[in-house]
């Protein structure tokens, strides 16, 4: 449809038809089975906001779409289609590993073509926009939702959720609206606790937690989705200084604003508006465009333009923004389009799942152990060998029975292994704690087995968090194993040190004792549809493991929030003044994390040489090496080039990610690599919050992970 003859659909459209267009309900106005992913409220929509609803949130099912999407057009003055909403966040049917795992394999062109999958999974069942991706920062792993993330590095989030943008909107008929998410700076949530505040600079607020929305705006999402958050005390869901001043007119977003759910309604809960009626006044003179679920639009903005409190104007703008959004995804000419053209799980989307979680995993230690020999008689103990439970609470339309547990894959394999639960995942107090079920089904063996381990034994440990311990409304105090793994942890080690660790989780955990004990550690995250496999073939070799860490491994939860994204002060500690208490130190534990940003082991070794960094005739920041494997095995390395301001009128940190690149390599191949930097890319905001551009000192480093830099050079960017 034409520009203008959507214009001329607005001009004829009532003002409920128009207001319907702005509000989002849950399937389970229209469908019974629908999915509910948050608190319905008390009070129930009118009978025309469920006649004019724009959106639904959470159905799925080509036949049921079907059916919903043919009896609503029908009844509709206008026959304006419905758009299908829902929350697939790292895979559809096919589920890949959390975004925080796809992230470690610093492998964008990959992670585009997994979001691309998912697409074209969720299209064919009738949804045709997802409410991903998430480029929170995040550096605290007590927040739950630190799973969604990319990590810690503004720029790793920025360019891993341009490529989830891009895989989820390319195709024309099979793809889906993408929303980035959450804007903006939900990721500095206080102590970690969900649905916190958030006390955090402008500088900071702008340098670090809008930058990736800056870089993956460039992808031009659909959608924009407001954070639950404050910035300044003032709620992101009414603040139009945030959603029109810089999302809107300085980066230029062009697209739909959504509201989290019920995040409109909350502007009372906050304090910020007396009533459900002021709330709705905030939310859409600061412009967003959809409310998900709050009573706010749908029992009051009706009223509120009739009063003249708010201009029909508005509610106009609002309304031709979801017009062209559904426009865009071909729903007037096609109201179902996508239905049934993609197979679900099938063998190219699992042979993805598989490369992904392969890439996504990072070896953390190996002590001469890994990769285990398939001759010899190995263990496979803890109650993720017998667990289908490797994907999330947000892989809401995952299908459990797909997933292949570890004992499966072994035996299907023919491996020579013998597999132990040892114990539940979670023991029945923390059952309640959690408020989950205990699962029955796999009861562990009585602990006589353990008596047949000898000291010569290898034993492959399968631990982690259970799968409702990490994502929303999951956050943790303490990032410890759960107790009853714990115990079977340390009475394996008691037993036998050749210990290879595999941990399955949706955070950085406490790996201290894990890794004291174990020869190697694998940081497996929650892996997907495919994990099982890819966790076996990396143990044995198959794989070569080339997962980078997007987000550093604390010592303890007491250093959290951590990052390698510090900034300078005074009173440093160094190898020299250890002894020194009077500087920037923990008396009682490390400053350092137990694993850093960006670090990660293979079963091969590279060496970057041949560095050099110039200014070129094209003035951009010309950074070259070259890679070589120097092993037996092939493998792939992540390239990593970091800078420091080393001289600015405000601090600065130590180091910031400005470029990465992906390299695979046989055994000695060489490769060179070439960066090429535009030097506004190094620009910061001064003491008066100019952008600073010219005159920059810069060291810039290569290396193969952020504590771990093989070159540095000096030089003077911006005219």
């Amino acid at each position: 449809m034409e520009t203008h003859e959507l214009q001329q659909l607005l001009s004829e459209m009532s003002l409920q038809e128009k207001i319907g267009q702005m509000v989002q309900l849950t399937g389970a106005y229209f469908d019974k089975e629908a999915v509910l992913t948050g608190v319905v409220g008390e009070q129930l929509p009118p009978e025309w906001i469920i006649q004019y609803a724009g959106s639904v949130l959470g159905v799925i099912g080509k036949d049921k779409i079907y059916d919903i999407q043919s009896r609503y057009m029908e009844q509709h003055p206008h026959h304006i289609p419905l758009l299908f909403m829902a929350d697939v966040i790292h895979g559809c049917r096919t589920i890949y590993p959390i975004p925080l795992g796809q992230a470690c394999s610093f492998h964008p062109e990959l992670v585009s073509e997994a979001a691309s999958i998912a697409a074209s999974e969720a299209s064919s069942e009738g949804l045709r926009a997802t409410f991903s991706p998430m480029i929170d920062v995040s550096r605290d792993p007590r927040w739950g939702r630190m799973m969604e993330s990319f990590g810690e590095d503004p720029y790793v989030n920025g360019i891993m959720g341009k490529a989830m943008v891009d895989g989820y909107q390319q195709k024309a008929d099979t793809g889906i609206a993408a929303c980035l998410k959450h804007f903006a700076g939900y990721g500095a949530v206080n102590a970690g606790r969900e649905y916190n505040d958030v006390e955090i600079s402008q500088r900071t607020f702008l340098e670090q937690y809008v930058k990736p929305f800056r870089m993956a705006l460039k992808a031009k999402p659909a959608m924009v989705m407001t954070a639950f958050n404050a910035i300044d005390r003032k709620p992101i869901s009414g603040n139009k200084e945030l959603l029109k001043g810089l999302l809107r007119d300085k980066e230029g977003f062009e697209g739909t604003v959504i509201s989290d759910w019920g995040s409109i309604g909350q502007l009372e809960e906050q304090g910020v508006a007396a009533d459900m009626e002021e709330a709705a006044i905030q939310a859409s003179e600061a412009g967003v465009d959809i409310d998900m679920m709050s009573p706010a639009y749908m029992l009051c903005l009706e009223k509120l333009v009739e009063s003249g409190k708010i201009p029909e104007a508005f509610v106009d703008e609002s309304a031709f923004r979801v017009l062209m959004m559904k426009n865009q995804l071909g729903l007037f000419e096609n109201p179902f389009a996508g239905l049934g053209k993609s197979g679900k799980l099938t063998l190219h989307n699992r042979e993805k799942a598989y490369q992904l979680a392969g890439e996504s995993c990072v070896l953390l230690k190996n002590d001469k152990i890994l990769p285990l020999s398939m001759k010899k008689k190995v263990i496979w103990a803890g109650p993720y060998t017998a667990s289908r439970e490797l994907l999330s609470r947000w892989s809401i339309f995952g299908e459990h029975e797909a997933v292949e547990t570890i004992e499966d894959v072994l035996q299907r394999k023919q491996i020579e292994a013998e597999c132990i639960t040892g114990c539940y995942i979670l023991s029945d107090a923390e059952c309640k704690v959690w408020q989950v079920e205990q699962e029955l089904s796999g009861k562990p063996r009585d602990e006589q087995w353990l008596e047949t381990i000898t000291h010569e034994d290898t034993v492959v440990c399968v631990l982690g968090e259970h799968e409702s311990q990490s994502g929303e409304a999951a956050s943790r105090a303490f990032l410890t194993l759960p107790e009853e793994q714990q115990v079977l942890f340390e009475k394996i080690a008691e037993r036998t040190s050749n210990i290879v660790t595999v941990v399955i989780a949706g955070r950085p955990l406490d790996l201290r004792r894990i890794s004291e004990k174990s020869k190697a550690v694998i940081m497996a995250w929650r892996p997907g549809t495919m994990g099982a496999e890819a966790i076996i073939d990396i143990v044995y070799g198959r794989i070569n493991p080339s997962g980078k860490l997007s987000v550093s491994i604390p010592w303890c939860v007491g250093q959290v929030p951590i990052s390698y994204w510090d900034v300078k002060t005074g009173h440093i500690l160094t190898e020299d003044n250890s002894e020194n208490r009077f500087t920037s130190r923990y008396m009682d534990i490390p400053n350092t994390p137990l694993c850093p940003f960006g670090y990660g082991l293979s079963y091969t070794e590279f060496d970057i040489s041949d560095i050099d960094v110039q200014i070129g005739q094209d003035k951009k920041v010309h950074v070259y090496c070259n890679v070589c494997n120097t092993g037996n095995v092939a493998g792939a390395e992540v390239v990593q080039c970091y800078y420091e301001t080393l001289y600015a009128s405000v601090v600065r940190p130590k180091k910031e990610l400005i470029r990465f690149r992906k390299v695979f390599l046989e055994p000695g191949e060489k490769k060179d690599v070439d960066f090429f930097i535009d030097q506004e890319e190094f620009s910061y905001y001064g003491k008066n919050m100019e952008t600073v551009s010219s005159g920059m000192k810069l060291r810039i480093s290569i290396g193969n992970s952020s504590d771990h830099l093989v070159s540095e050079n000096i030089m003077i960017v911006g005219g």
